[in-house]
């Protein structure tokens, strides 16, 4: 089987028509077209992969801290993360008896109050 995909009749290539056809397929590819399907292909992994990195390390980001964990990267005492949970400051979430925090809303705390 011989299909002629230069021809003007046939823009768009059938790829059903040529993978359920009979025996072997053989296809010549430019050299600049093979470099430039490469280039995108590349292109593409890469922006996947910083997707993902971003997912990542937003999710990370987010895991909840612990009361200490919170003490700790907001460089304050106990006493006050208490002051600005009861002010509204910065909002806690019980879960099993513990409280935890979203960095996030801690470093929005922080950036607030300057």
């Amino acid at each position: 089987m011989k299909i002629d995909y230069n021809s003007q009749e046939n823009e768009r290539m059938d790829v059903q028509r040529v993978l359920n056809g009979a025996g072997d397929i053989l296809i010549v590819v430019r050299r600049n077209d093979l470099m430039e399907f490469a280039q995108t292909c590349a292109d593409l992994i890469k922006k996947s992969q910083e997707r993902n990195e971003r997912s990542k390390n937003e999710y990370e980001s987010e895991q909840p801290m612990t009361q200490p964990q919170a003490i700790k990267f907001l460089g304050k005492s106990r006493q006050t993360l208490i002051q600005w949970r009861k002010k509204g400051i910065i909002q806690a979430y019980r879960l099993n008896g513990r409280i935890y925090y979203k960095p996030s809303e801690l470093t929005a705390a922080l950036q607030k109050l300057g």
